[in-house]
């Protein structure tokens, strides 16, 4: 958890921390802090604080923090997840609802056509699936996933660390479109996985 200092609130104890209020409501204790009433906190401003030497946690791909966040840890995913938060998905990956993202690098996501680039939501809802999928859950559907914009992920090669990944179009049989490798697989989040894919999934037949 995040540990800060310098400010107690009212809560049946004093934590011990430098003052950082003055005024008339502000009570000033030998090595502890001033006790924030609802008086002082308005007068300091409408009740916005400014919390001072608050320490907070290193985001990692441990399964406790959402997919929007532990994609901004991952500096070559910065263009997709950018895209992300102008397509207005960045609440949708930040909720409680699992999924699994393919997320491609910024060399594959560069790549790709401009149509892709631009495409919005509905581009990157191919690389978005439903659930918490790792690669031993990807295997047992025999390597064929279903995003959420209807189309299909299906493993077409690759090893079984490294699967390469094809789209196919909503009621055709075959992949079609550029493939990808998944190079980075399994980065845990509180609400789903992310796999890192080395193309931009989309069918082009």
């Amino acid at each position: 958890m995040p540990r800060c200092s310098g400010l107690a609130l009212r809560s049946g104890r004093r934590e011990k921390a430098a003052p950082l209020l003055a005024g008339p409501d502000s009570r000033r204790y030998k090595g502890e802090a001033p006790v924030i009433t609802r008086r002082s906190l308005f007068a300091a401003g409408g009740g916005a604080l400014v919390l001072a030497g608050c320490a907070g946690e290193q985001v990692t791909a441990d399964g406790r923090f959402p997919i929007m966040d532990v994609l901004g840890t991952q500096s070559d995913l910065s263009e997709f997840r950018s895209a992300l938060r102008r397509a207005n998905l960045a609440e949708l990956l930040s909720g409680p609802t699992a999924y699994t993202v393919f997320a491609p690098t910024n060399d594959a996501w560069n790549a790709a056509p401009a149509a892709m680039r631009d495409g919005g939501a509905d581009v990157l809802r191919n690389l978005i699936a439903g659930g918490r999928l790792n690669l031993r859950d990807i295997a047992a559907r025999n390597g064929r996933i279903r995003m959420l914009s209807g189309i299909e992920i299906r493993v077409v090669g690759g090893s079984p660390t490294e699967p390469r990944i094809q789209a196919v179009r909503a009621g055709a049989t075959q992949p079609s479109g550029a493939s990808g490798s998944i190079i980075r697989p399994n980065l845990l989040c509180s609400n789903g996985i992310i796999h890192v894919v080395s193309g931009v999934l989309f069918p082009t037949a």
